[in-house]
């Protein structure tokens, strides 16, 4: 059955020998081994560099800013909500411009910009300035965020974009993996090499800094430069945006890929932002230093980047071998699954916790909402104007980043810090219940992408 509906999905979707063939991937023509080499580096720093701040920050907020235990929850949540409140209103149009511009130009700057932001966010002197040095951040991050999509959506013919999604998912978890296992313990390696409190939260920000620049740099020279070929008129900015909106009408697939995105996006900030601070706050009270229980938060966000990188590329296969409605179905279900188990966790220091277990799934369910919500998305999303649909995409995922940021925060300083967790376990089986219901009554065959028109044309 599964190889039955694999061949079908070859017959429809046969390659273009033009491109650029390497072991099971066929890339669209234009594209070197070059560029597909450095749009994989670009996905482990895009989000090496994006989760920092969050995994980081509530080391600044007990040992730097010195925020009161029952405000930092909110506090954490609320920055986090800003900074996506920024990208919502830049994201779309970032995507729509990308399809004037190019990707490259907006990749690289977006990490600059980023990079300016991390050196100054650790020399805030009150609240109000890190809310403002956090608008730097989020600038950065609203640019990285599109370009990555629509670079990962460009390159790959759509036979092979199944498993294309399920490796650049591997390298999304190589990037946060670094994060976590490195950038995420150096305040406490520089807490035991004799640093105070604020300058080891200083240096970890600074590396990053340098980080991001080099990376900027190299995207300059890697990435494939000029708009993408399918473009061939040139819409204004606002005109393409409305296109992406258009299409959530047209198509129930493209507004369940933008449902999923609103909560695969979700997933991933919630983690990224709540669960340093559950170990930091459960660490201080068992007369931990914030550093001593970094490294153990560290060590299980390793745990969790190493389940979603063993399972990406399992979830693209089963993405190219299924109906990709019935892919979001499975990844839905896993990550309800995941994230209900790790907000059932008490005590995350306990010997003989399931927290281990709970990691595990969670790494699961996180790779799977990305790589199925992706796929459908790249589908379904016409060739012509690619970047507005794909700004939409993002846009629905900032959306909801800031909703899950804002409720999640206030969960943790009224329920407890890993309130969150089962909150996004909730809201992915509201999209499984969606995504079974396109699946029944509106799924559809799936389009055959449209021919990239020619110059006579």
């Amino acid at each position: 059955m599964a190889k039955d509906k694999a061949k079908t999905l070859a017959e429809r979707h046969p390659p273009n020998r033009n491109g650029l063939h390497l072991l099971i991937y066929w890339f669209n023509p234009g594209y070197t081994g070059v560029n597909v080499g450095m749009v994989l580096f670009a996905t482990a720093a895009s989000l090496a560099m994006m989760t920092l701040v969050n995994f980081v920050q509530p080391y600044l907020l007990e040992e730097v800013f010195k925020i009161p235990r029952d405000e930092q929850g909110s506090l954490t949540g609320n920055l986090a909500a800003m900074q996506e409140i920024v990208v919502i209103l830049l994201i779309g149009m970032i995507g729509a411009l990308s399809d004037r511009t190019g990707r490259r130009l907006l990749f690289s700057l977006g990490f600059i910009v980023l990079g300016l932001g991390y050196f100054i966010y650790p020399l805030a002197q009150s609240t109000e300035q890190l809310i403002l040095f956090r608008i730097l951040v989020a600038v950065g991050a609203a640019m990285i965020t599109v370009m990555l999509s629509a670079c990962l959506v460009d390159i790959i013919q759509e036979g092979s974009r199944g498993k294309w999604l399920g490796t650049s998912s591997i390298f999304n978890g190589i990037g946060v993996l670094f994060m976590g296992a490195v950038l995420g313990q150096m305040p406490g390696r520089f807490e035991d090499m004799g640093f105070a409190g604020i300058e080891a939260g200083q240096y970890t920000f600074w590396i990053a800094t340098a980080m991001c620049f080099v990376t900027a740099i190299l995207l300059h020279f890697g990435l494939k430069g000029g708009p993408p070929p399918e473009v061939k008129d040139r819409p204004s900015v606002l005109k393409n945006l409305g296109r992406g909106l258009m299409e959530a009408r047209r198509n129930p697939r493209i507004a369940l890929a933008y449902s999923s995105a609103f909560i695969a996006r979700g997933d991933l900030v919630v983690v990224g932002t709540f669960f340093s601070l559950w170990f930091v706050q459960a660490g201080v009270d068992q007369d931990m230093t914030a550093g001593q229980a970094m490294k153990k938060a560290g060590g299980l966000f390793a745990l969790i980047q190493v389940s979603a990188l063993t399972w990406a590329f399992i979830m693209g296969l089963i993405c190219d071998r299924v109906n990709r409605t019935t892919g979001v179905c499975i990844a839905f279900a896993i990550a309800s699954v995941g994230y209900i188990t790790l907000g059932s966790v008490g005590d995350p220091f306990a010997p003989g916790s399931i927290i281990l277990l709970a990691c595990i799934m969670t790494g699961m369910g996180e790779t799977s909402t990305v790589v199925a919500s992706g796929t459908l998305l790249g589908q379904e999303a016409p060739p012509h104007y690619r970047g507005a649909v794909v700004g939409v995409f993002n846009k629905s995922g900032a959306i909801g980043i800031m909703l899950a940021t804002v409720v999640g925060g206030q969960l943790v300083d009224i329920v407890g810090p890993s309130a969150p967790f089962l909150m996004m376990g909730v809201c992915n089986a509201v999209i499984l219940v969606l995504a079974i219901g396109v699946r029944i009554w509106a799924n559809g065959p799936a389009p055959v992408p449209e021919p990239t028109p020619t110059a006579a044309e």
